[in-house]
């Protein structure tokens, strides 16, 4: 479905294909060696395997974080890996607003000082913050501002307006200021000729404080000029400005021109494609984060004597799933009970033997239900030999058993729907169940998952043809409502906003799901002004979806991060760090 490893490139991130492996975050090639052997080997002298051009780099006030895959870029407007993310919202750029908080706006302001929404949600006007420099040393223009805003009006960029929930933007403008039926705020700055930006969107858009975050500001001249060089070489106005980009690490060091500092000097993303070499290189002090452990050596590496007063483990759920669309307008898929069977007969353990070593999370929703959680590694040296997956705090390995006991519960529901066992296939009357997988035949993930579902499907008399093309035309055919069936992945953030997905009004709701309650949930997060609240909803909209299942979850990926306790100020943003309030303790500190 998506060509190379641009991951979830279609509708907006949101929707797109399993052309690779692991969501696009592991590595191919030779397997990890052990780590007894990368120990050896560092204690010889020999170079850690930290791919071309990787040095070891410590020092004051670096911290030192190793990948498995560089981002490819940080432009904002293009094509971000998880990581590439982050690096673009936490360092190297800015927007009118930044998100943050666990209360409403959830933003604080950024490149304008002053932010008002329209009494009816629809528009909202900035002020921007005069005397903002970019790294380069050049002045942040209103020019520049109305540019990078203006950007993302081009027809071309719907998938990036998608991808942050911007699909409902109309229009950008610069401005003198707010109209008088939006009333000022104490200590408003009021009129400025040409210093306010307006941004109207096409319907009432409670989140657009939220939403505008997303919009970064770049030198116009400077990304219109360079082009895909731009997301090499970024200039922005964060608090941290790229020094060095090479095969093997990024590095990002404190900007003298920004307005607020890191916590930290500078950070270091290296190449590290060996595991076992990331595990050496973090006893040795010379890494700070080890952004996947390896599956291999979860259990006996972080148990090992020494460990836990080093270092903190994590287990993460990204926000990445591999899923079916049920198109609820037709028959007979518009029955909860029969998309339910279907959900049962599905082999996800096979599944997730197939795809990847790790235990995948429980996860029956595409929902971010569940906070990054700390792995209790005293607990797997205490236990030593007796500690196995699904122990202090790691993942559970799937049960061997599921998929059959599925199956057993798929036929029994088939049965009491009337859908009998008949010359092995499914039928009721003269009609046999039929079910049109749609996909875009892509080799690797995409050809493995979907002709699991395919076998699991027809195991229980499911007649099961497949339609493939370019995922492009496919996706035509799903906003239209035209399929039985549609295998994609489904991408966000932790706290994203679904009502594009999943509310009734929704201008992406694929499978057509139209329920009271899920609009009631989704309205009310969108309304919702703590942290608490919102994840209430949350929880409400998930039950909600797992009786309707207008969605099959086949794979929700987990990963272990170790991190020094040299890193302090820890705080995950979709499980990951949020990189502008990491510090460094001084080494003497450290065990």
């Amino acid at each position: 479905m998506v060509a190379g490893c641009r991951l979830d490139s279609m509708l907006a991130r949101l929707v797109g294909g399993l052309a690779c492996a692991a969501g696009c975050g592991g590595v191919e090639g030779k397997p990890d060696q052990d780590v007894a052997q990368a120990a050896a080997s560092a204690e010889a002298g020999d170079p850690p395997a930290a791919g071309p051009g990787a040095e070891p780099s410590t020092g004051a006030g670096t911290i030192v974080i190793a990948l498995r895959r560089l981002p490819s870029t940080v432009d904002p407007f293009g094509e971000l890996d998880p990581w590439g993310q982050r690096i673009v919202d936490d360092l190297v750029f800015e927007g009118l607003t930044r998100r943050a908080g666990d209360a409403a706006p959830f933003v604080e302001f950024d490149l304008a000082d002053e932010c008002r929404l329209s009494p009816a949600a629809r528009d909202v006007w900035c002020h921007i913050r005069p005397g903002v420099l970019f790294h380069d040393g050049s002045a942040v223009t209103t020019e520049d501002v109305a540019w990078s805003l203006e950007f993302w009006l081009d027809p071309r960029r719907s998938s990036l307006r998608q991808r942050h929930g911007l699909h409902g933007l109309r229009r950008v403008e610069l401005a003198d200021g707010p109209p008088p039926s939006v009333p000022p705020r104490v200590g408003s700055v009021g009129r400025d000729p040409g210093r306010w930006v307006h941004l109207e969107f096409e319907r009432p858009e409670p989140l657009a404080l939220e939403r505008i975050a997303a919009m970064k500001v770049v030198p116009r001249a400077k990304r219109r000029a360079q082009g895909t060089a731009f997301g090499r070489a970024p200039i922005g106005t964060g608090p941290m400005r790229v020094t060095a980009v090479e095969s093997g690490h990024w590095l990002l060091a404190d900007a003298e021109t920004a307005r607020r500092a890191p916590a930290v000097t500078s950070i270091r993303f290296e190449l590290v494609g060996d595991g076992a070499a990331a595990l050496v290189r973090a006893r040795r002090g010379d890494v700070h984060v080890v952004a996947e452990v390896t599956p291999a050596h979860v259990v006996p590496e972080l148990g090992k004597p020494g460990m836990a007063p080093r270092f903190r483990a994590f287990r993460l759920s990204p926000p990445r799933y591999d899923v079916l669309f049920y198109n609820l307008r037709r028959a007979p898929l518009g029955q909860a009970r029969l998309r339910s069977a279907l959900d049962a007969a599905l082999p996800r353990v096979a599944l997730a033997q197939a795809r990847d070593p790790m235990p995948p999370q429980v996860s029956d929703v595409p929902l971010d239900v569940d906070a990054p959680s700390e792995i209790d590694i005293a607990g797997l040296h205490a236990a030593k030999a007796a500690a196995d997956w699904g122990s202090h705090g790691l993942p559970a390995q799937p049960d061997p058993q599921r998929d059959e006991q599925g199956r057993a519960a798929a036929a029994e529901a088939f049965d009491a729907l009337g859908w009998r066992m008949d010359r092995g296939a499914r039928r009721r009357s003269d009609s046999a169940l039929r079910i049109v997988l749609m996909w875009d035949a892509a080799p690797g993930v995409a050809t493995t998952t979907a002709r699991a579902v395919r076998d699991g499907w027809r195991r229980v008399g499911v007649n099961v043809p497949q339609v493939s093309a370019s995922f492009a035309y496919l996706l035509g055919l799903m906003l239209r409502g035209e399929f039985d069936v549609a295998l994609a992945r489904l991408a966000m953030g932790s706290d994203d906003d679904v009502f594009a997905y999943f509310h009734s009004q929704g201008p992406f709701n694929i499978s057509g799901v139209s329920d009271p309650e899920i609009d009631a949930a989704i309205e009310a997060g969108r309304l919702a002004t703590t942290a608490a609240a919102r994840r209430a909803a949350k929880l409400r909209m998930a039950e909600r979806l797992r009786i309707l299942r207008p969605v099959s979850v086949l794979h929700a990926p987990t990963e272990i991060m170790l991190v020094s306790r040299r890193v302090e100020g820890l705080e995950f943003v979709d499980a990951l760090p949020r990189l502008d309030r990491m510090e460094l303790s001084p080494a003497k500190d450290w065990p």
